[in-house]
């Protein structure tokens, strides 16, 4: 059975809000910031993540607030970086309703650094084959965070089909 490349999921380091650049971006520095941060998850061959299109189209669908003369800060680098990665499981209206539920609970710092500690933990949890121990959020968990939670591991558990599939192609 061929290896499962895991090492450069495991390595994955969701960038908190505090880590974002504190200088407002143009779109071209949006993408590349991006681009970065999502590299484990953006196979070579396949449709990019994230282009400057499909943000224009988020912010005319009211997914993140509009940019401020062409600048985009960390509320809307925040935003994308969760709708890259919850698009790959969800519709956009679901998106939308997520992102919605967690930013009128807590700020948006709070609800993004919650989303990449989730979504740091989930990855490590299934690409370690600690899966048996999937089961429920931990006891007392908000029901906004079980949103979260659930969509987290649904990626992860998505992420480790599509690199254990490509292992067969090779």
């Amino acid at each position: 059975m061929p290896e499962l490349p895991k090492a450069e999921v495991l390595q994955f380091h969701c960038p908190r809000y505090a880590e974002f650049p504190q200088v407002e971006l143009y779109m071209d520095q949006v993408l590349q910031v991006l681009e970065q941060a999502l590299a484990p998850f953006d196979p070579p061959g396949r449709e990019k993540l994230l282009t400057s299109t499909m943000v224009n189209n988020y912010v005319k669908q009211n997914l993140l607030p509009p940019p401020l003369k062409k600048r985009y800060g960390r509320d809307h680098l925040a935003y994308l970086l969760m709708i890259c990665v919850l698009k790959q499981i969800l519709p956009i209206g679901d998106i939308y309703q997520l992102i919605h539920l967690q930013t009128n609970a807590c700020p948006t710092a709070q609800a993004y650094d919650y989303f990449c500690e989730t979504l740091e933990t989930a990855l490590s949890t299934v690409f370690t084959e600690n899966s048996a121990k999937i089961a429920d959020p931990p006891p007392g968990t908000l029901p906004e965070a079980k949103l979260v939670w659930t969509a987290a591991y649904a990626f992860a558990n998505k992420v480790y089909l599509q690199k254990y599939l490509a292992t067969f192609n090779k």
